[in-house]
């Protein structure tokens, strides 16, 4: 890959505009295909995703270089890498997040899946007039209304009889974006904070109505999706299944690295911007619809007891582990590598104690992951980072310059740099404060897009 031409053409378009990255008016119409599948948190803008990628592989010397998301979320990265015909892998700890990749991602035939769609309306119709046991877990009558619970147990039962496991993941998805309409939590937050009791009361949502409009979106959505890969040459000549290969895995991202033998030529991702409990709460938003679905239907690895209680999910995932226990030496030696960790968590250390040894915790389990993925990365492999700044007691922890420092300990060189507004953001823009002054703080405005190479060494 053409390094310096790479850096010229990134350059180029961040200078023909300051806002060129902001994708001003835009950004909500660009959640084509099936991007627009299911709610998730902290979402990319596909259409930044698009053109980033583009750029790298009009440099790539490889004809159909193999792409890597390790913190795969919605699956906006697999789903671009698709439409540019690349052998993709995405691997991500939330189970829902691998459940919306699987279903983005798996090619049905559009005529069986608008058989199948038919046959659950009117699987839906039949279970609604008869007899229905309700699904139940433990605090459903606190998330879900009586009403609630009727219509997603008459849906689940629904899905659960229907034959084809990609078809199944396919409703999954849909259900789980009828599960956030529906619950008692509310709506400006990823965040599980129950609504007022007069808003649960006025309660007059029809459950079986909105599963069918939403099904009738996403249908439509990877119909336009489908289409366009096998026009483009994405598909084989029976329109079957994807030319290229897909993996999805769910697991611990630093896991995955340290077994597979696999080596990749570009990794565009966006990271947790620190530990989940306390920026964006991907697991605990993830928690109510989870407890909805078939585990087996989503992955053979699922362990439902990360649905246990409503942190699981968070608490496997960077950073997630107890911090009570002293500094240990990996943490202590993260702060070695950062100057600006170093410096940040001093600062923090007076003004909010106990979220210092969260922030370095998030970060030694980073710096493992940063060891870990430049382990598989080609020579002069390209990844690109689109990151945001949390802050902690009013004070911006700069992971921009963080991950700089981390990685030029692992021949990860930069590139150049890039910064967007976030012009739609699905959280306050003010946000309480969780240290000893229980102040509240703006929470982030921006990200940074960072681009680094693998440097290439003597024996490679």
């Amino acid at each position: 890959m053409s390094i310096e031409n790479l850096r010229l053409k990134f350059n180029q378009l961040t200078l023909e505009s300051e806002d060129h990255w902001d994708y001003r008016g835009n950004c909500k119409s660009e959640r084509d295909y099936v991007h627009g599948f299911c709610t998730y948190p902290a979402m990319m803008v596909p259409k930044m995703q698009r053109e980033i990628l583009e750029v790298c592989l009009a440099q790539s010397e490889n004809k159909r270089p193999k792409l890597l998301d390790p913190f795969a979320g919605s699956g906006t990265i697999l789903v671009e890498g698709m439409l540019q015909g690349l052998d993709i892998v995405g691997v991500d700890v939330n189970p829902l997040a691998v459940l919306l990749c699987k279903a983005k991602t798996t090619i049905i035939n559009p005529e069986i899946l608008k058989q199948h769609t038919t046959a659950i309306k009117g699987k839906i119709t039949e279970l609604k007039k008869s007899q229905v046991v309700n699904h139940s877990f433990d605090g459903i009558e606190k998330w879900f209304t009586e009403q609630a619970i009727v219509d997603l147990s008459i849906i689940r039962r629904a899905v659960m009889e229907d034959s084809d496991i990609n078809i199944r993941r396919f409703f999954w998805a849909t259900f789980c974006e009828v599960v956030r309409i529906v619950s008692n939590s509310r709506d400006c937050t990823y965040k599980l904070h129950i609504k007022e009791k007069s808003d649960i009361d006025s309660y007059d949502k029809d459950g079986l109505e909105i599963f069918s409009k939403t099904l009738n979106f996403n249908v439509e959505k990877y119909l336009s999706f489908y289409y366009t890969l096998k026009s483009t040459g994405k598909l084989k000549k029976d329109g079957s299944s994807y030319k290229g290969n897909i993996k999805i895995v769910l697991g611990d991202s630093i896991k995955y690295l340290n077994h597979t033998k696999q080596k990749f030529d570009l990794i565009l991702t966006s990271p947790p911007y620190g530990d989940n409990h306390t920026t964006v709460s991907y697991g605990q938003y993830s928690v109510m619809p989870l407890r909805w679905i078939v585990c087996t239907d989503i992955d053979e690895a699922f362990d439902d007891k990360l649905l246990s209680t409503l942190y699981g999910i968070d608490n496997v995932s960077l950073g997630g582990k107890s911090t009570n226990q002293s500094m240990t030496k990996k943490r202590k030696s993260v702060l070695l590598k950062s100057q600006t960790l170093k410096l940040q968590s001093e600062k923090i250390q007076s003004l909010a104690a106990k979220q210092v040894n969260k922030l370095v915790a998030f970060y030694s389990d980073y710096d493992l992951f940063l060891s870990a993925i430049s382990k598989r990365m080609k020579p002069n492999a390209v990844s690109v980072w689109t990151l945001g700044n949390r802050k902690i007691a009013k004070q911006e922890i700069p992971m921009n310059n963080i991950m700089i420092e981390l990685c030029s300990h692992y021949k990860l060189s930069l590139v150049t740099s890039f910064t967007r507004k976030i012009l739609n953001k699905r959280m306050p823009e003010v946000s309480a404060y969780t240290g000893e002054n229980k102040e509240s703080q703006t929470t982030m405005t921006r990200e940074h897009i960072l681009v680094f190479a693998k440097e290439v060494q003597a024996n490679e």
